[in-house]
């Protein structure tokens, strides 16, 4: 007899909007209390988000008679990192447009600073280069792409370690 599968559809859309909206407030919390960088908020981050997907795979794995997959943890961890990692690029290229502008010229000014002091005597047409180069990596739809390749890169490594762990063996 075979098993009705459940789609990965509705886990992935609810735990991608779970995922993005986790991470849109980590953002908002970062811009809020005017920090870059904070160890315990990362701390808080990397802990929820790996949270987020392990549910997601847990709760696709309850709905399905408690039968899954490596290939299953996989797409559903996959699936969930791609919904939430295109809504918070969203956000992400909103925030640092138009909220935080900010923090991308501080990066390029520490840039800067670091181009000239390590090569004070770089020539005009090379340094025309390096800031050519700072300015398409440091843009909002640079830093965009960049996390939903990270959201999808990320997703994969624990929605893996998350189904070897918790497959149904045969």
């Amino acid at each position: 007899m075979e098993t009705q599968q459940s789609p990965i559809k509705a886990t992935a859309l609810n735990f991608g909007l779970y995922y993005a909206l986790f991470s849109i407030v980590i953002l908002i919390v970062l811009y809020m209390l005017d920090m870059e960088k904070n160890l315990a908020i990362g701390v808080i981050n990397v802990i929820g988000t790996i949270a987020i997907f392990v549910f997601a795979i847990l709760a696709y794995k309850k709905a399905n008679n408690n039968m899954l997959t490596l290939g299953q943890a996989i797409k559903v961890g996959l699936a969930t990192a791609a919904i939430g990692g295109v809504i918070l690029a969203i956000y992400t290229y909103f925030h640092y447009s138009y909220i935080q502008p900010e923090f991308i010229e501080n990066i390029r000014t520490k840039g800067l600073e670091d181009m000239y002091a390590k090569n004070p005597d770089m020539p005009a047409e090379a340094e025309e280069t390096a800031i050519s180069m700072m300015n398409i990596f440091t843009s909002p739809a640079f830093i965009s792409t960049i996390g939903i390749i990270g959201s999808l890169v990320y997703g994969l490594i624990v929605s893996l370690i998350t189904g070897l762990v918790v497959r149904t063996k045969d």
